[in-house]
């Protein structure tokens, strides 16, 4: 980090060190800034006369950050590196600019005046953390117990089979028989993979007869590559996965799909959770030298980002980044203390801040996925076209210079005299009136336009001018292509920068410096942060908080994780509220036999792909979805999961088995996002108004829904009719709605009706031009059955007599329930 030696310092000045550092940095803000930003004037809404003004900022954000010179505006104004430049029309000397320096570095302190006693009463409060107590009957709920692991109370080949027979039986409810071969298999493909099975792929499984027919299927199954397109899917709802930044403007992030990837190879691969968990949140820290690592990283840049670096903005990424890691991870909604104790669970604000001052020293990257020698080759490369470029600038500019001085003259003799006064009396001996006025002068010289300055050159001039540009365009066109990167974090060193409590999370109202830490419930594990070494690039904050999370002692982390898992294979959890374990979620339906699974996730070495082998292969799976009088009679909500569940597919497999069936689907695994055609209607209407869309036919688009890129102001209109979440915040559960709009869609979709002709002609390429073999074969790629012979007499007579016959029958399918649910 910038100033690192100073910074440590600086930041345990004495009292009378500190005292005289804030008396000097005053009296420069005095002499340079009060004109424009104190009493009499705000510009820019700044007031620069208190620290609380200082720290709050004006329209930019607060001014200056303690401690953290790259974060405070001011200091990047008046250093010169960026603009407005400050103070207008010169610089501050060294020697000024280095006691701000020292100033900021220590905290930015003010000189002491006598507080009110309203103002007293505010800082006393900000001293004191809201902390509440915990007591022995909160710290017994059961999700911070350590899981159980009990034998299954009947004996069964699957274990989960044994719990839960065992409530059936004492409740009385008899379960569903097994669901027939057909839909079995189109029930673990689109569970599995999201797509439908093949005639092919249906008519082996009919044809085995083995009594390992079934594990077959699910070893085959997850070993394709498009199982962790599928269950990536359901991961990037988790951490609200986005292409975009979101906003009004809506900021593209060109290299996001990176993560994107990175969580499909990650499935595909079988890696172990813990180690994926610690890769998202400390994957820099823990193997710096692995770029999958810091790729993984990304889930700390899917935050709303407006590209407005304030500090409110700040805070509110760093909301997100503890809220989502403790949602996700644990399903605990930490959230809710950002301005308070949590009114239910045992959480204090003070647990949210500590968790805050893990990821505050966080700072966002592009990483090169390059060696280092190709960086330096390409930064060489740039630097030697800005070299020659910048004489050719100079040329231009002395071109340029004599008519922007007449200029400038002309436009300074226009306005009242005391303008051009102020202008000329010498800096250090202008009123604050003057050097307003002064600033606004110097503000005339850029608004010179080219245009009136192209209009006094002489031909000669104008031609010497136009073979610069073309010289400067030439050399502009030899930059070289950018080497690849991913949007990452990283931090800038071992000291971590300091994290504060925010009363009633204001960051104008800061207290205590937070230390990091984690839940204060958490007794079977306190964790006492240890300092990085001095010679480590990062605090390693992140790492003991992320193996924390990802410790088998932590009873949270694999109940969360395998309750996901069944929530997607049986309709819902056995904890229903997925993303909330505390008082205001729901108990466990089967409380053993989640212990029984969490454990045995662990014993497993946390392998995803052993849960789902366990899960899948039970009786309970493969049961029917059928209704019984018995069962509904008994348990209505299906909680004893007596029966299968039905499940409208989501909006990306629906998508991808309209492709998939139509015989236009690319099945090519990851790489950049795709952006299929959207009305431009409909792209005016949204907050960013681009969409670099293709042609509404190109098959270029025809790729997994899961590659389509994620604009959080421009909704893909299939996706969000059938309700994909928005990507602003967590998605532990996707709506299931029923509305018009999804059947308008699927039978008036321009879309939709192309692939629905794409479907006629694979039927007549690959069945002839007999309409009762084209029904069969229509039957077979949607639904994985044959018709039944009603609905082949129904569907050959419509093919017969309507000249688009055919194809309005192909989109008919697309239109069925039993093609749109998951039976």
């Amino acid at each position: 980090m910038r100033f690192l030696a100073a910074s440590l310092s600086l930041l345990v000045l004495l009292p009378a060190a500190r005292a005289d550092l804030a008396s000097e940095a005053y009296q420069i803000l005095e002499k340079n800034c009060h004109a424009c930003h104190g009493a009499a004037v705000q510009m820019s809404k700044l007031d620069l006369r208190t620290r609380d003004r200082t720290l709050q900022g004006g329209e930019r954000g607060p001014a200056v950050e303690p401690a953290n010179l790259d974060r405070s505006f001011l200091w990047r104004f008046v250093t010169h590196e960026q603009k407005p430049e400050m103070p207008p029309g010169s610089k501050l000397s060294d020697a000024d600019i280095e006691t701000l320096r020292k100033w900021i570095i220590a905290g930015a302190p003010f000189p002491e005046v006598g507080a009110t006693d309203e103002e007293a009463a505010r800082l006393s409060a900000l001293e004191k953390l809201e902390e509440r107590p915990i007591t022995e009957q909160e710290r017994s709920w059961w999700a911070f117990m350590h899981p159980v692991r009990s034998a299954p109370p009947v004996a069964t080949d699957n274990p989960i089979d044994g719990f839960l027979l065992a409530k059936l039986q004492e409740k009385g409810v008899e379960p569903n028989a097994q669901a027939d071969k057909r839909t079995l298999i189109r029930r673990i493909y689109l569970d599995m993979l999201g797509l439908p099975p093949t005639p092919e792929q249906v008519d082996a499984f009919l044809a085995d007869n083995s009594p390992d027919a079934w594990d077959k299927v699910v070893d085959g199954l997850l070993a394709s590559p498009h199982y962790g397109e599928r269950w990536g899917r359901h991961w990037l709802d988790l951490v609200h996965y986005a292409d975009s930044g979101g906003y009004e403007r809506d900021f593209d992030w060109p290299t996001m799909w990176r993560y994107r990837d990175y969580v499909i190879k990650a499935f595909n691969e079988d890696k172990p959770y813990d180690r994926f968990i610690l890769e998202q949140i400390a994957g820099d820290e823990i193997d710096p030298a692995n770029p999958e690592a810091h790729v993984a990283t990304g889930y700390l840049r899917m935050v709303l980002d407006n590209n407005i670096k304030d500090e409110r903005t700040r805070m509110d990424e760093l909301d997100d980044n503890v809220s989502t890691t403790a949602l996700t991870f644990m399903g605990m909604t930490v959230g809710c203390a950002r301005c308070h104790n949590h009114k239910f669970d045992p959480i204090p604000q003070k647990d949210y801040y500590q968790m805050q001052a893990v990821f505050f020293s966080t700072k966002e990257q592009d990483y090169p996925l390059v060696s280092e020698k190709e960086v330096a080759k390409y930064d060489a490369a740039v630097q030697a076209i800005k070299d020659s470029i910048k004489p050719l600038d100079k040329e231009i500019d002395a071109l340029e210079k004599p008519y922007r001085d007449q200029l400038f003259e002309e436009k300074l003799d226009a306005l009242p005299p005391y303008y051009r006064k102020a202008w000329e009396t010498a800096e250090a001996e202008r009123t604050e009136g003057q050097r307003l006025n002064a600033r606004q002068v110097k503000a005339l010289y850029k608004q010179i336009k080219l245009e009136e300055v192209l209009a006094r050159m002489s031909a000669d001039e104008t031609k010497q001018r136009e073979e610069l540009e073309r010289q400067i365009k030439q050399l502009n066109a030899q930059q070289p292509e950018k080497y690849a990167t991913a949007r990452t974090v990283t931090e800038e060193s071992a000291e971590p920068l300091p994290s504060y409590f925010l009363h009633r999370g204001d960051p104008g109202s800061k207290g205590s410096v937070m230390d990091a830490g984690v839940l204060t419930v958490a007794e079977w594990q306190p964790v006492h942060f240890k300092d990085a070494p001095k010679t480590a690039d990062t605090s390693h904050r992140r790492e003991q908080f992320a193996r924390w999370i990802a410790s088998e002692k932590n009873p949270l982390t694999a109940r969360v994780m395998v309750n996901r898992l069944w929530q997607h294979h049986f309709g819902e959890g056995i904890v229903r509220s997925t993303s909330n374990f505390g008082k205001t979620g729901e108990a466990p339906s089967h409380p053993e036999l989640l212990d029984w699974l969490a454990t045995e996730f662990v014993r497993s070495g946390w392998s995803v792909k052993h849960m789902h082998r366990l899960m899948i292969t039970s009786d309970a799976y493969m049961r029917s979805a059928n209704d019984s009088a018995t069962g509904l009679a008994k348990d209505q909500e299906n909680r004893l999961f007596w029966r299968a569940p039905r499940q409208r597919l989501e909006a990306e497999i629906l998508r991808d088995s309209i492709l998939q069936v139509a015989g236009t689907l690319d099945l090519a695994v990851g790489g950049e996002a795709v952006r299929p055609y959207i009305n431009p209607d409909l792209i005016q209407s949204s907050t960013g108004r681009t969409w670099d869309g293709a042609d509404i036919g190109d098959p270029q688009t025809w790729r997994r829904s899961v590659y389509v890129f994620q604009k959080r102001s421009i909704r893909f209109p299939m996706f969000e009719a059938f309700d994909q979440p928005d990507m602003v915040g967590h998605c532990a559960a996707r709506t299931e709605s029923t509305v018009a709009p999804q059947a308008l869609l699927l039978m008036n979709n321009a879309a939709i009706f192309r692939q629905a002709k794409f479907l006629a002609q694979r039927l007549e390429l690959e069945a002839g031009s007999d309409p009762g073999k084209q029904v069969d074969r229509a039957f077979e790629l949607a639904l994985a059955r044959p018709p039944r012979a009603q609905e082949k007499e129904e569907a050959v007579a419509f093919i017969r007599n309507n000249p688009t016959g055919l194809v309005d029958f192909c989109q008919t399918m697309f239109n069925l329930n039993e093609f749109v649910y998951r039976q």
